[in-house]
């Protein structure tokens, strides 16, 4: 359902999923995903790329996301933030207790 969902929403194809548990002290600094594989997989291009981020969890002490510039806290289970192709993001966990993301990934037709 998740799946469609994306695909409804956003428009995209060939979506692929990740689910990730970021530690405790883990920091992704500021960085933008380059998608070789994906591109190289479908031939679409950067900046038709959609990436979705599901936050299945409420937001807890030391969970930080940031994208574009913007600082992103005390989300809610089902709350999502999204970004095309390049854009500049970063994550952390300072708190005591796992962090989990749902990463959606698909580019428009």
């Amino acid at each position: 359902q998740l799946i469609k969902w994306f695909e409804d929403t956003f428009g995209v194809a060939d979506v692929g999923t990740s689910y990730y548990r970021m530690g405790t002290g883990v920091i992704l600094p500021n960085h933008s995903d380059t998608y070789k594989k994906y591109i190289k997989l479908f031939g679409c291009d950067l900046d038709d790329i959609i990436r979705v981020l599901v936050m299945p969890e409420d937001w807890k002490s030391g969970h930080y996301l940031e994208v574009d510039g913007v600082a992103i806290t005390s989300w809610k289970a089902g709350d999502y933030f999204w970004w095309r192709g390049g854009v500049v993001h970063m994550a952390a966990n300072i708190g005591t207790e796992k962090r989990y993301t749902i990463q959606l990934t698909g580019h428009a037709g």
